[in-house]
């Protein structure tokens, strides 16, 4: 089965990316699979159940990354990151589908 990222996902991939896009090389965030990810995302691309389990692994693990940037006037890497894996709408979603598969 394929699950489709919703458009808080998008949304918030599509701003990791733009971010990334911008900085200098020693300023991006990410690897090769994160930002792979990012486009997965972005382009709206039809998500394993294989995809969505690793989504729901890396939010999990990184939720915290993304908390401590909100309201900040500056943003890191881990901020992008976050956004580039769908963000916290991202985490929420993959839950979801987790839940249902159980």
């Amino acid at each position: 089965m394929a699950y489709k990222p919703n458009k808080m996902m998008i949304d918030a991939a599509k701003r990791a990316i733009n971010w990334n896009e911008s900085q200098p090389p020693s300023g991006k965030w990410g690897t090769p699979t994160g930002r792979r990810r990012a486009s997965q995302i972005a382009n709206n691309e039809n998500l394993s159940l294989e995809t969505v389990e690793r989504i729901y692994s890396f939010l999990s693990r990184h939720e915290q990354n993304y908390k401590r940037y909100v309201g900040a006037d500056v943003k890191g890497k881990g901020y992008y990151a976050v956004l580039g894996w769908g963000g916290m709408s991202g985490l929420g979603w993959a839950r979801r589908i987790l839940n249902q598969e159980k």
